[in-house]
């Protein structure tokens, strides 16, 4: 019952995004179209996307004892950057605003056992800012004010530690392709017990990895691979 619910509201998701996507094609004045897609669909819209992040996160840390205390405040993240649909606008002081309360929500999830739930949750807050700039509602940021933003030490997390040994590079490329047991990544790079375990901790740790299924297969996680295909275009560009 549970998996026909989770269609049901994919597919209603997907209905309303394409519902906005019309509005703002079938106009050549934008503001118009928005105008129109904000009396008739901005409100179920929002609603609808804080179910699905909700649903997400819930069946994510479905045996987590502090999901209490970290799922609201994710809730609120998102309900306050998806209003900008009613509004029709929002600034780059709002969004950095938005950006630093979720990741003051993020530090609420300090366990091991978290990374499962940030991995959701980064992935949800960049398909709503994603739906934001479909919807003219943002402009996104200037490169100079990206480049600012970025924050040092999650630089030196989630580039700097996983691309910086040979074997972390060499077991994300390997589960890109297909999840695979520790017996397989020991054969692959040729380390075993804990000098392997050592970096898949590592990998762990900085969301790129997680253990899933009955067996415990490492699998990448959509941030590994996001960093992978970075990784490759900027290898393209520079090398």
């Amino acid at each position: 019952m549970e998996d026909v619910l989770a269609a049901e509201l994919r597919e209603e998701i997907r209905s309303l995004r394409a519902e906005l996507r019309r509005y703002i094609t079938a106009n050549s004045d934008n503001t118009a179209a928005l105008e129109a897609f904000r009396k008739n669909s901005a409100e179920i819209l929002i609603k609808v996307e804080l179910e699905h992040a909700k649903k997400i996160l819930e069946a994510q840390a479905e045996n987590c004892p502090a999901k209490d205390k970290c799922l609201p405040q994710f809730s609120r993240t998102y309900e306050t950057l998806l209003k900008s649909l009613k509004t029709g606008s929002i600034s780059a002081e709002e969004m950095t605003k938005i950006r630093h309360e979720y990741e003051n929500v993020q530090k609420l999830c300090s366990s091991e056992n978290c990374t499962g739930c940030l991995t959701e949750a980064d992935r949800l807050f960049a398909a709503q800012t994603k739906l934001l700039k479909s919807a003219g509602v943002y402009a996104g940021d200037s490169v100079a004010e990206q480049i600012q933003e970025l924050s040092d030490d999650a630089v030196v997390a989630w580039i700097g530690e996983p691309l910086a040994n040979v074997v972390r590079v060499k077991i994300l490329k390997s589960l890109a392709s297909e999840p695979k047991a520790f017996v397989d990544l020991s054969k692959l790079t040729g380390l075993r017990g804990g000098n392997l375990l050592f970096h898949l901790e590592k990998l762990t740790a900085s969301g790129m990895i997680l253990q899933k299924g009955e067996r415990k297969d490492y699998a990448i996680t959509s941030r590994g691979r996001e960093l992978l295909h970075a990784a490759a275009t900027l290898i393209e560009k520079i090398g």
